[in-house]
């Protein structure tokens, strides 16, 4: 039994007017499940999507199976399987509760859920025509619309796709670059140029123009060029131009050449172009140059390479002020197209077809573990205006310069780097200044658990020969399959839920990766002076010189000065007290899964910096990219998702409901 004061409890009203409420019983359910689906690394899956009622204890034991596409040689490397399991309350979505308005219990129908608002071609009702089945909405339940005559229009519940998003910021972001990270593939017209993505031309001589660098400049007597495409290019392009500039001499005077090619044939089952040329316009003084290749297609390639697009973190802080805001509009609050990243984008309909159509549209992408190349603090913080340098500086334009002021200031200057360190939000703030962590009223998902395993690869020897991508494969050539190993921490939660909520579980794979492009710090010491001396320990911070990730990110003068670049601030001598995988020989050249560029990079979890129009880092992030790390399997494809993962959610709920199936009669 519980009891309440007849029309309200008050303070010190005392215990007369007091009714007695008759509890509900409880009753155990079962609601286990599988949940089954391919996945790439570093993206971060919704395995798990439950509504939890007041009152609800869950019980959650959670195991898992993942394999993975077959390799194509052993790879020396891991990744870390992680199963995290959290509380979303709906309180979170919803102004008015937050405000525990008068007289709203009366009719809670005016508690609107936030809504999203889809769009979808109503006369294509085939499995996955409205929605990819690797997307977020997908992965959070929404696998279509309905059919119609044309485009209609449908809304769904909101509440798992905005605690997708703020599980993604509290949990998984790197709030110091102050970016997010997800794929989206906004459907742009398939009407571009192709310079360096083709893996190889040659032409009837043998001739071989690898990586495609234009200009091509053919020679004489050449008859047919042919183009091998990467896999990304197919089967999006329908038609190819060519623009070139070409030279004959028949009576010694330059004259331009049209209709240069006779025939063009673009050969889907190899991804081969062939370029046929008329014999009788070439003789010893005649040539001709390649100066642009252009492809134009109407269809759309889902399976074409993932795109990595980044957003602003504080468009996950906005989206909650505007829906907290919204306490006066009778209506639900909507998310559509027009909604800010990471919210809006995968509801557009791009010059194609429906974003969401796309291979793992909308899915939010994690950091790599935590190591000395991906942890740093933002320099603005630090050296920036109303930086820490800038507010602990001693003031000397009196004249005068005291003891005292110097201690403040290096007393305030030691709170900010306390502050710095741990990331900068009110709870961080509370626990460097305080050192205290308070009881933390659930105003943000609540994390509750998880499983964490470790997913290492076996030797595969191959006991026949074969043929691989047109190269043999003789018998006892190694190979590769990725398993779990015995490694095992947590997989048991309780969650005990005291308000609407919805129990949200997000799976990722995080490759352990090798670094082979930089140069070690110690490399650039020149005096014994330049070593760390335990007097000058607790100094305050450094640069992150990014020649440690990259040779290739450090500029030199003409003058022969070194000009170094920083990715951010780290702890002083920070050096002497951690370490990264490395990769030397033939691990750390770049080269094709068969060897046949002599690199061997595939067979390690490298990170591989590439390199901008300026010859610097062109991915200073700490993100995963999940295409980088396709190499080593058979399905080399840029969208391939080649870890075969299978979750079992052991979950019992024991909530107040009856589990009588028949009413009493």
């Amino acid at each position: 039994m519980s009891s309440v004061t007849l029309g309200g409890d008050r303070l010190g009203s005392g215990n007369k007017q007091k009714i007695d409420l008759k509890n509900y019983s409880r009753s155990t359910h079962d609601l286990s499940y599988l949940w089954r689906s391919t996945m790439s690394s570093g993206t971060l899956v919704p395995f798990l999507s439950e509504v939890a009622l007041p009152g609800d204890n869950f019980e959650i034991d959670l195991e898992a199976d993942i394999k993975t596409s077959p390799t194509v040689g052993p790879l020396f490397g891991s990744y870390k399987v992680q199963m995290d399991v959290f509380c979303c309350p709906i309180r979170l979505y919803n102004g008015k509760l937050h405000m525990n308005l008068l007289n709203i219990g009366l009719n809670m129908s005016q508690i609107k859920l936030p809504q999203i608002s889809m769009t979808a071609d109503g006369t294509k009702t085939g499995d996955n025509d409205q929605i990819n089945p690797s997307s977020i909405f997908s992965y959070l339940n929404i696998r279509g619309l309905g059919r119609g005559d044309s485009a209609i229009g449908r809304q769904f519940n909101a509440i798992p796709y905005l605690s997708y998003w703020d599980i993604y910021k509290n949990y998984y972001s790197n709030k110091q670059e102050e970016i997010g990270a997800y794929i989206h593939n906004d459907q742009a017209a398939n009407t571009n140029s192709i310079d360096d993505s083709m893996t190889k031309i040659t032409n009837s001589l043998g001739d071989d123009y690898s990586f495609g660098l234009l200009p091509i400049v053919l020679d004489p007597y050449q008859s047919t060029l042919i183009i091998q495409f990467t896999d990304e290019y197919e089967p999006a392009i329908e038609t190819i131009s060519l623009s070139y500039s070409s030279q004959i001499y028949p009576d010694g005077v330059t004259s331009p050449i049209t209709n240069l090619y006779s025939s063009i044939v673009w050969n889907l089952a190899n991804n081969t172009l062939t370029c046929t040329l008329p014999t009788n316009y070439w003789n010893t003084n005649g040539g001709s140059t390649i100066t642009s290749l252009n492809y134009d297609g109407t269809t759309v390639d889902f399976k074409q390479k993932p795109k990595v697009v980044t957003f602003p973190l504080s468009n996950i802080d906005d989206m909650r002020e505007a829906i907290l805001s919204a306490t006066t509009t009778p209506t639900a609050f909507i998310i559509d197209r027009s909604s800010p990243a990471p919210y809006g984008p995968p509801l557009e309909t791009g010059d194609l077809g429906y974003c969401k159509l796309s291979s793992q549209e909308g899915l939010g992408l994690k950091t790599y573990q935590s190591d000395l190349f991906n942890n740093w603090i933002s320099t603005e913080w630090i050296d920036g205006a109303n930086g820490i340098n800038e507010i602990t500086a001693v003031d000397t334009s009196s004249g005068e310069f005291t003891i005292n002021a110097l201690q403040i200031n290096n007393k305030i200057y030691e709170m900010l780097n306390r502050i710095a360190v741990s990331g900068g939000s009110y709870d961080d703030w509370l626990n460097a200044v305080y050192t205290h962590e308070r009881t933390r009223s659930q105003e943000n998902p609540m994390y509750c658990g998880g499983l964490i395993k470790e997913l290492g690869f076996q030797e595969v020897v191959s006991n026949a020969q074969a043929e691989l991508a047109d190269v043999a494969q003789p018998l006892g050539t190694l190979a590769g399959r990725g398993v779990l190993t015995g490694k095992k921490k947590g997989g048991k939660i309780h969650i005990k839920v005291d308000e609407p909520s919805y129990i949200i579980g997000i799976v990722s794979l995080t490759p352990r990766i090798d670094y082979s492009q930089g140069n070690k710090w110690d490399v650039n010491l020149t005096t014994l002076n330049d070593l760390h001396k335990p007097a000058l320990d607790e100094i305050g911070f450094q640069d992150l010189i990014t020649d440690q990730m990259a040779w290739f990110d450090t500029a030199i003068s003409p003058t022969d000065e070194i000009i170094y670049s920083s990715a951010g601030k780290q702890p002083a001598w920070i050096n002497y007290m951690t370490n990264v995988n490395q990769t030397r020989g033939n691990f750390a050249e770049q080269g094709g899964s068969n060897g046949n560029q002599g690199g061997q990079m595939y067979m390690t979890l490298n990170r591989r910096y590439e390199k901008n129009s300026e010859g610097k880092i062109k991915d200073l992030t700490t993100y995963i990219d999940p295409s980088k790390f396709n190499n080593i399997f058979a399905s080399t494809r840029l969208d391939a998702q080649n870890f075969w993962t299978q979750i079992a959610v052991n979950m019992t709920a024991r909530r107040k409901m009856s589990a009588k199936l028949m009413p009493n009669l």
